[in-house]
């Protein structure tokens, strides 16, 4: 017979675990939709551009450094790629405000160059503006006055992106295709953001009542 302290003996290191998952709090994104209201300047309409298309869209940082503008379609109001990091062809409808935003830029803020790339950098060779530089950026515009509240890394908007359809009550499958997913194994994490949804399956306590106590 095992011992029943076996499990003791194995390393728990390489255990498969879940965290709980961030996402930009309601003053967070309210403080980016300010930047894009007030954003005036060519790097301004630039970065709020990038940040729409996060947050509304879901799109990593690596597929809009990417971006090129014949991805873009105005006539089906959608944008085309292929990501990054699957390689996998994704289509997704532009949603109105992040395409005003990126047309504002292209339009307004975007310098002349020869670059096919949509976001670029804003001093001569005029190049591919690179992901690295988005989570500083969105950091920036999201920062607020309330401690503990600190943004770490641009991915948090495609978290937040599929925290807000869940709790819209998306499906699994559509959330899935939204973030260019194959299959729904990926959404399991974002369930814990779905407050409401979660205090359904809290289990009553009802037969198992605390007994005892510490005598002083």
């Amino acid at each position: 017979a095992l011992p029943i302290s076996l499990e003791c003996a194995v390393s728990t290191e390489m255990a498969p675990h879940t965290s709980i998952v961030t996402t930009l709090s309601d003053n967070q994104i309210d403080a980016v939709y300010s930047f894009r209201q007030n954003a005036k300047r060519p790097i301004e309409l630039r970065n709020a551009a990038i940040m729409m298309l996060g947050l509304r869209m879901g799109l990593r940082a690596s597929d809009i450094s990417n971006l090129k503008l014949t991805d873009i379609s105005w006539k089906e109001s959608s944008i085309c790629f292929i990501q990054q990091k699957t390689g996998v062809p994704l289509k997704l409808p532009l949603p109105v405000d992040a395409g005003n935003s990126l047309y504002r830029y292209i339009c307004e803020g975007r310098p002349r160059s020869d670059s096919s790339h949509v976001f670029i950098h804003h001093r001569a060779p005029y190049c591919r503006l690179g992901g690295r530089t988005f989570g500083k950026l969105l950091k920036a515009a999201a920062a607020t006055q309330f401690e503990g509240e600190e943004v770490h890394g641009f991915h948090v908007t495609r978290k937040t992106f599929a925290s807000k359809l869940l709790a819209t009550g998306n499906p699994p499958a559509a959330i899935a295709a939204a973030l260019g997913h194959v299959g729904t194994n990926s959404i399991d994490e974002y369930l814990a953001t779905n407050e409401d949804k979660m205090r359904l399956c809290a289990i009553g306590l009802k037969g198992i009542e605390y007994q005892g106590g510490f005598s002083l």
